[in-house]
């Protein structure tokens, strides 16, 4: 299976960290995650602080009711039960706030790592993440320059077709936009010029994109159909594909808002 590489922090950043400083994970929601953590812990201590006051009140029992008169037990009895109903229902209600505060900080823990698995989809679909994982690597041998851009489209379908989650030809990402095209004889693609050997590369299930690429009038049966090129398929434990050097504009869409029920 794919992932995005993190990209490497600078030193400066390093060397501003500090222990204290909350996970990687919930750095882009601001504040949420050490709201919850200083709640939880001044309900945890407004807990103790009622045991403690219970415990006391106990203790202190035994000399009240040693110089008391009968009539006044009656109502220290009255009012110690009374004292102490209000302090369990104040400790069942901190221990339900106590419950409701995990309760949110996992829901937000998992929210948090949903988005994350979320973005990172994203960034592999736009080419704006280096991936790294098994894959294939298809080595494109064109002396004479016969490979067509009709080629290497069939090519790129058929790993796509064979679950490559990831692309890139010459260190060059293809993305939704990508587009092949021959400009003075020389293919270039997104404006970057391939010279041979034409190295493709594709993180997905290995053995069945090279299955794929090496069945009988597949793609490599096409690209070798042409004088004088040879293609190369190698299955992969690990290999990677390079991030574009820049995420791809969109001048003229727009994003629509969800449909509210």
């Amino acid at each position: 299976m794919s992932r995005a590489l993190e990209p490497r922090p600078s030193p400066a950043a390093e060397a501003a960290a500090t222990p204290a400083a909350p996970p990687p994970a919930g750095a882009g929601l601001p504040g949420r995650g050490a709201t919850l953590r200083v709640l939880t812990a001044l309900a945890c201590a407004l807990l103790g602080f009622l045991l403690v006051v219970q415990l006391r009140a106990t203790e202190g029992l035994g000399e009240r009711l040693d110089i008391e008169r009968e009539e006044d037990l009656a109502q220290i009895l009255a009012d110690l039960t009374t004292q102490s109903d209000r302090l369990q229902e104040e400790i069942t209600d901190l221990r339900l706030t106590l419950l409701a505060f995990a309760n949110s900080a996992e829901t937000e823990e998992l929210a948090l790592q949903s988005l994350e698995r979320r973005l990172d989809e994203l960034r592999i679909l736009a080419g704006t993440a280096e991936v790294e994982g098994e894959g294939v690597r298809l080595t494109i041998q064109d002396p004479g320059g016969q490979v067509t851009q009709e080629l290497l489209v069939d090519t790129v379908q058929e790993l796509r077709d064979a679950g490559a989650e990831a692309i890139a030809v010459n260190d060059v990402r293809l993305v939704a936009s990508s587009a092949f095209v021959t400009r003075n004889g020389r293919l270039v693609l997104d404006g970057q010029p391939l010279e041979p050997p034409l190295v493709v590369v594709a993180v997905g299930p290995a053995d069945t994109i090279a299955e794929a690429l090496a069945i009988p009038g597949g793609a490599v049966d096409a690209l070798e159909s042409r004088a004088e090129v040879t293609a190369t398929v190698e299955p992969l434990a690990q290999l990677s594909v390079p991030a574009r050097a820049e995420p791809v504009p969109f001048v003229f869409g727009e994003p629509l808002p969800p449909e509210r029920g």
